[in-house]
């Protein structure tokens, strides 16, 4: 019993270290993308980043948080492909699953 809660709260925590390092890593892309578009008003960018998400969440039909994990995992899939890792299309599979359809060549 003790064993089996302990690996459920390493799979918790490896899916909150997850989520976090995604999310993280898509909000520098919106950043990136704000500040290319010349959205930033402010030195944090925030309204650039909230206008990017938007747009993007109306784009695809996802909810502007979702964009976050989403532009994440689009990120990740580019980094990791040019370390030439051939064989990670179900794990970028398995993170796109919120987004609807993976976009793998």
């Amino acid at each position: 019993m003790r064993i089996a809660a302990g690996v459920l709260a390493l799979l918790l925590l490896g899916a909150v270290i997850l989520w976090y390092r995604t999310t993280s890593i898509g909000h520098d892309a919106l950043l990136d993308i704000a500040t290319e578009a010349d959205l930033c008003k402010t030195a944090g960018c925030s309204e650039g980043i909230d206008e990017a998400a938007s747009y993007l969440a109306e784009e695809f039909g996802l909810s502007p948080r979702l964009v976050e994990w989403c532009v994440g995992v689009d990120t990740l899939s580019e980094r990791m492909g040019s370390k030439g890792l051939v064989n990670r299309s179900w794990w970028v599979n398995l993170l796109y699953q919120p987004c609807g359809e993976p976009m793998v060549d």
